[in-house]
């Protein structure tokens, strides 16, 4: 039986993640689906709006047979960092046939024609050349003009599109790993479904305007979770990560993951007279630096990720939910899977990454509404749907 896997956030799970499955469910006849799901951290630089337990049920609950975490070191990253941990998941889990993401273009050749183009001497080297002379230029701006140049505005376009470029970083992280994954390419239909970020704001300010974004099972869940304080929201560590960074030296912030080019300095002159987050993005933003970058900088500063801590590969894969089909993939998988399969986090010992995660899970309960009992990450079960 073919296995398709999904690299995703859903945060929140939406209509567009279920278009997707469905896509696959006719492209791929009686597949069984996985994910790699983002941990309670982001690739924009937030907190997940749920818990990746809740996330990973609503998701098992709208046909996705088995959910794996990202762990938050590598889901809080750039692109190629995010998209290459979650490939390198997939290629030691084992028995995966398809990996399937969401595009702009929806055609697999030009995404294939720009990730061998990034990826060739020719293209890396011209590359630095054009970084050394455009010092006020983004990095995004210098690739997309370079390749502009070489290959015109059409092929460019697939540069453009953020879901695009993602895909781009999986077949490069394919590619680079010789992997025998084949890439599926859905083309996202944008005039039919809302932004995952226009969904969360309606989350948090008003659910019932979600009801028609999301299949039933999932409104309904998310709609329960808001009621009940389980939203989470970064204002609500203001204070913790202000108080946090003003106690931390230029050298100890120069050591965290993303902090380059004096930022540790930037940091701290944009610390004064600053009591809140959005004052120090909005300070720390420049040409060289997006919002999103800017927020994973000051995510990684603050919950101790550090350059070491990032430029590993990730050791084992945690199961967050799952179905009966789930379960007899990774009842197949047990003996094959070249990285530790986790149903009981209590189980893995001495290990830097988990114990990163489990502090930065336990931390952003902090960030939730909710006043009610809270449960360590480690007592935690994949839930059976």
């Amino acid at each position: 039986m073919p296995t398709v896997a999904i690299v995703a956030e859903y945060n929140p799970f939406h209509n567009g993640h279920f278009y997707q499955i469905q896509k696959i469910r006719e492209i791929v006849p009686e597949a069984t689906i996985v994910s790699i799901m983002s941990g309670s951290l982001v690739q924009r630089g937030e907190l997940a709006v749920f818990s990746k337990y809740d996330r990973a049920e609503i998701a098992a609950r709208n046909g996705v047979d088995a959910v794996f975490e990202l762990p938050s070191v590598y889901s809080c990253a750039p692109a190629n960092i995010f998209c290459s941990s979650a490939i390198y998941m997939m290629q030691k889990l084992s028995k995966i046939d398809y990996i399937c993401f969401g595009s702009e273009c929806g055609e697999l050749s030009p995404l294939e024609f720009a990730a061998d183009e990034l990826m060739s001497q020719k293209f890396c080297a011209g590359l630095s050349e054009r970084i050394k002379k455009e010092k006020n230029r983004s990095y995004p701006n210098s690739v997309y003009n370079l390749f502009c140049e070489l290959h015109g505005e059409k092929k460019a376009e697939v540069l453009l599109g953020s879901n695009d470029i993602l895909a781009i970083e999986y077949l490069k992280a394919l590619k680079k790993m010789g992997s025998t994954i084949k890439p599926l390419a859905i083309k996202r239909v944008g005039e039919d479904f809302k932004s995952a970020g226009q969904i969360r704001k309606l989350i948090r300010y008003n659910i019932p305007e979600c009801k028609s974004l999301m299949p039933k099972t999932a409104y309904d869940m998310s709609r329960d979770l808001v009621m009940t304080g389980c939203v989470a929201n970064i204002k609500n560590l203001n204070a913790a990560i202000i108080s946090h960074l003003n106690r931390l030296s230029p050298e100890n912030i120069a050591e965290f993951a993303e902090v380059s080019w004096g930022d540790e300095h930037k940091i701290k002159n944009a610390l004064n007279d600053c009591f809140d987050l959005d004052t120090l993005f909005f300070r720390l933003k420049s040409k060289h630096k997006s919002e999103s970058s800017v927020r994973r900088m000051i995510l990684n500063v603050f919950f101790g990720i550090t350059k070491e801590l990032k430029s590993t590969s990730p050791e084992f894969a945690t199961v967050l939910a799952l179905n009966q089909k789930g379960a007899k993939y990774i009842h197949d998988i047990k003996k094959t899977a070249e990285i530790k399969i986790i149903t009981k986090p209590a189980d893995i010992k001495n290990n830097k990454i988990f114990d990163q995660n489990r502090f930065i899970d336990n931390t952003c309960k902090f960030a939730l509404r909710s006043v009610g009992p809270k449960t360590d990450e480690i007592k935690q079960k994949p839930r059976l749907v």
